[in-house]
């Protein structure tokens, strides 16, 4: 069973990563029909990288909930619970892993530049552009390739918590891995149909 969803997986990931090229390719030909697909899936991606951001940020609220039930067990009641102490560290990495590509994509990143910040709209266009074929889709596309075996071999035995009493689902999270590097994709993929919007003239800030 595992090998045919594999199979499948495989297949879907061939199949994006050479939708990945859609931007390059509109870039290239300039046609109306590329530029209103582009637009679509680019619109299409940005909107699932912000909802799946607006749920996950939840996760810090819960954060902060269950450590302060976890202080409050321990210190007044005497009672420690090692799954709750687990749950906040999956919180976390859920959170930080599920809404990176809205980061990337709301420009809300860290930038460490010299250059980027005062240049024209056009040049800014042309090292997003640049910078999500030659940095962002390779390192996505390698962490998927490379997780794949760790998370195949996590659901095979549905690995769970080494602690006794921790928590049974640590396939689940460690599935998060492959879904970061997607939804940092699809934030790259926006991210470049922006910058072809620029390149190629049809970008109200260009013509500003």
């Amino acid at each position: 069973m595992l090998d045919l969803v594999g199979d499948m997986l495989m297949l879907a990931a061939l199949c994006g990563c050479a939708l990945l090229l859609l931007p390059a390719l509109t870039l290239a030909l300039r046609t109306p029909f590329l530029f209103r697909l582009t637009d679509t899936l680019a619109a299409l991606c940005a909107q699932i990288v912000a909802g799946v951001s607006k749920v996950v940020m939840w996760a810090g609220l819960a954060i902060v909930l269950i450590q302060v039930a976890v202080v409050i067990m321990r210190y007044v009641f005497g009672v420690n619970h090692i799954w709750l102490q687990e749950l906040i560290v999956w919180l976390f990495g859920v959170m930080f892993l599920m809404t990176a590509a809205y980061a990337l994509l709301s420009d809300e990143h860290v930038r460490v530049d010299i250059f980027y910040r005062d240049a024209s709209p056009r040049r800014k266009a042309l090292v997003n552009f640049i910078g999500t074929y030659l940095f962002l889709f390779p390192v996505c596309i390698l962490i998927v390739w490379a997780a794949g075996p760790y998370i195949f071999r996590a659901w095979d035995v549905l690995e769970g918590s080494r602690e006794t009493s921790g928590l049974p689902g640590v396939f689940l999270l460690k599935s998060m891995i492959p879904a970061f590097a997607i939804l940092l994709a699809l934030a790259g993929f926006a991210l470049a149909s922006q910058s072809v919007a620029v390149l190629s003239g049809r970008s109200a800030e260009e013509k500003g």
